[in-house]
């Protein structure tokens, strides 16, 4: 007795008598051979028409694989309008400090108790301090005291007759002013030889203005 594929035995040798089947099995069919893939169709980028050449278009990035949406061209938008720069801030004011030998020789002549022992500099560099801020104090640094003006005539060469605290540049909407602090030996406004500044009180500043202190010291004005 054969037995069929299905195990049922049977009395037949080419066909199973009880369930049909062929004996021995059905002769494994051969995988059909897969059919040659076809050449792709040469694909051209919907943004720019040029030719694939690889995943991206060499022309606009596009990318072939993920195969994007492509929309309407965005409509132009308008440049905005050119913005005005801000007007440019009024010119910077400067103070130049140097020892003047007129206004030395007009103290000499007042007549001081110290007048005698003062002598002037052989050498003393102009220096010079840029104006900044609400205000800026103009003397001499104390360390005791606890003094740092903002244009510290502390020297070399020191002027003796400048006060720690001797006057002080004030802000003004449109400008600067000085304003004497009660020093020992005032504060003048380009004479040397007129009265000193009131105490307390700003005098308006302009370019050219020139501040003495002190036994030498000239502060001139510039913007």
């Amino acid at each position: 007795m054969a037995t069929c594929p299905k195990g049922h035995e049977s009395g037949t040798a080419d066909y199973c008598d009880v369930c049909g089947a062929r004996m021995g099995g059905a002769p494994a069919s051969a995988s059909p051979a897969a059919a040659p893939a076809s050449a792709p169709d040469a694909k051209t980028c919907p943004v720019c028409g040029s030719s694939q050449t690889g995943r991206f278009c060499e022309e606009d990035g596009y990318d072939f694989l993920l195969a994007p949406p492509v929309g309407a061209p965005p409509a132009s938008t308008p440049a905005p309008p050119p913005v005005s720069a801000p007007p440019a801030p009024a010119g910077v004011w400067q103070v130049a400090v140097r020892a003047d030998s007129t206004y030395f020789e007009v103290v000499k002549a007042m007549g001081g108790e110290d007048a005698g022992s003062l002598a002037f500099p052989r050498f003393a560099p102009e220096r010079r301090f840029q104006l900044s801020g609400e205000q800026m104090v103009i003397g001499r640094r104390s360390r005791s005291r606890g003094v740092n003006p903002d244009i510290d005539l502390t020297g070399p060469p020191e002027d003796p007759g400048v006060s720690h605290m001797h006057a002080l540049l004030v802000a003004q909407p449109d400008g600067w002013a000085v304003v004497d602090l009660e020093s020992a030996n005032g504060t003048y406004l380009n004479d040397p030889a007129s009265d000193p500044l009131d105490p307390n009180v700003p005098h308006p500043l302009k370019s050219g203005d020139t501040i003495y202190v002190g036994a030498w010291t000239a502060l001139s004005i510039s913007s």
